[in-house]
């Protein structure tokens, strides 16, 4: 089956698009030393150009550059030889280029940037440097691109910024950061494709994803790898994440409830029914995801976060949208998934919900209270209507309760807050997370933010955290998708 499901991704690899950003800058006379700064005014991905020229005397020695590209304008003067974090620092975009001959000049890695900081470190004669052109690359078509207005300019500049967002995301895949990783991810992937339906709505580019999940290599519990290489060959990840492995079930299921596409839905089946079997095999005697250690689960990049009550309301959603699915297909194992949903509905009301304080706080996760474990179960459906309101803004509002830090978590706290039919709410923390990024001059959203803490990072260092990240776009998924549901009213 893997050869199969390889050659199924390759039928739906994409066509990249390209277009040339010209540069605004003039020729240049520059000696050792000299630096300037080039603005695209706009961030974007892809490959840069110039040309190298002299003024009186042929340069008899190479001339020796120093290309940074920056996604943002913090990273111009930051110091990438300082950088601690815990990432390879590599994947800090900084050049050191020497170039034999004059004439054009042609770089060859691909690049993400808004800005691009260029040094003469070493010249022997007077040199020039023009014609720069950044060539601008992704699968997103822009004539395919939905048009959508929205009356509020706050909201439909946050929607420009995210549909920007998913653009610079969507390459060969839809890659999670076109800065750093450059590969593809699950929970990424589900959020992209989600935004991807309001906006590009590139079918064949979701179909390519899942069925390269598909070919990949389960681990010895038999769940799918959160990530997957497939430039220039297809390589399995090596972190096996439990709630990504349940995501890739919710995304497939996605894909068939937007697309009606029956074929595709019942050709990865067998590895979505794979993700469940294992989830199912790890229930604990009380009928809760049993959690051995955090590293096989994401939720958030949350420090100190305990995840047992996340994760099984992870599981939760999972079982709701694939019976949902199965059912809408007339699907034979539609009634045995309702069933196992209604199971662990009732061990969550039993081990992990507290009525007496109408809060998820328990001895699995420490007696922590977190926004995580809230949003998880309403999205489960354990609690519904004003008592899981009330539950989820007393924890948002609790100051020690644990908080999401990455816009994907704040993703899954506007869809619960969605569900709960909050949607002015929800609209409200939209403009309050990501307009804040907008408010700082973001032409992209970013991997990770906290309003007033601009050194956060699970790196160990901000210069490592990618200012476009995928998981970021999702704005545009929900104003677009409430924009249609009020003019069907």
């Amino acid at each position: 089956m893997k050869t199969y499901y390889l050659q199924k991704a390759e039928k739906n690899l994409p066509t990249l698009h390209a277009e040339n950003v010209r540069i605004a800058s003039e020729a240049r006379e520059l000696h050792s030393g000299d630096s300037f700064v080039l603005d695209l005014e706009s961030h974007y991905v892809g490959y840069l150009s110039f040309v190298l020229g002299y003024t009186n005397i042929y340069p008899d020695a190479p001339v020796r550059l120093c290309v940074k590209f920056c996604e943002c304008r913090d990273e111009l003067d930051a110091n990438f030889s300082s950088y601690r974090g815990s990432l390879c620092p590599s994947w800090l975009q900084e050049e050191i280029v020497n170039i034999d001959s004059v004439g054009a000049y042609n770089m060859p890695r691909r690049y993400a940037a808004r800005y691009i900081k260029i040094t003469v470190l070493f010249t022997p004669q007077t040199i020039t440097l023009s014609d720069f052109v950044f060539t601008a690359v992704t699968s997103a078509d822009k004539y395919g691109l939905a048009q959508f207005e929205v009356d509020d300019p706050e909201l439909q500049a946050i929607d420009r910024v995210a549909v920007n967002t998913l653009k610079n995301c969507m390459q060969r895949v839809f890659e999670d950061g076109p800065k750093r990783d450059r590969r593809l991810w699950i929970g990424d992937l589900r959020l992209e494709a989600l935004t991807n339906y309001y906006t590009y709505g590139h079918l064949a580019l979701v179909r390519r994803c899942l069925y390269l999940f598909a070919a990949a290599d389960c681990n010895d519990r038999g769940y799918l790898p959160g990530y997957v290489y497939e430039n220039p060959a297809f390589v399995s990840g090596y972190w096996f994440l439990r709630d990504y492995a349940l995501l890739f079930v919710v995304t497939l299921c996605d894909y068939y409830l937007h697309t009606g596409d029956e074929q595709t839905f019942l050709d990865i089946y067998p590895v979505a029914k794979r993700q469940m079997v294992a989830i199912r095999s790890e229930l604990d005697a009380n009928g809760i995801v049993a959690t051995r250690e955090n590293d096989d689960i994401f939720i958030d990049w949350c420090e100190g976060l305990r995840k047992t009550t996340a994760l099984h309301g992870v599981y939760l959603y999972t079982l709701d949208i694939l019976s949902q699915t199965l059912t809408a297909l007339g699907h034979g194992d539609a009634g045995a998934y309702q069933a196992l949903y209604e199971d662990a509905k009732n061990a969550a009301l039993r081990y992990l919900y507290n009525a007496d304080e109408n809060n998820f706080v328990n001895a699995y996760d420490g007696y922590q209270v977190s926004v995580h474990s809230a949003v998880w179960m309403i999205l489960g459906g354990v609690v519904e209507g004003l008592r899981a309101w009330e539950l989820l803004r007393k924890t948002m509002r609790n100051p020690d309760s644990k908080k999401a830090v990455t816009p994907y978590m704040n993703h899954y706290l506007v869809e619960a807050m969605m569900k709960l039919g909050k949607r002015e709410e929800a609209m409200e923390h939209v403009k309050r997370f990501w307009g804040a990024m907008v408010a700082e001059g973001a032409d992209t959203f970013y991997e990770v933010f906290v309003p007033g803490q601009p050194e956060v990072s699970p790196y160990g260092d901000k210069m490592m955290n990618s200012m476009c990240h995928a998981w970021s776009c999702t704005p545009a998924y929900f104003i677009r998708k409430e924009c249609q549901k009020n003019r069907r009213k």
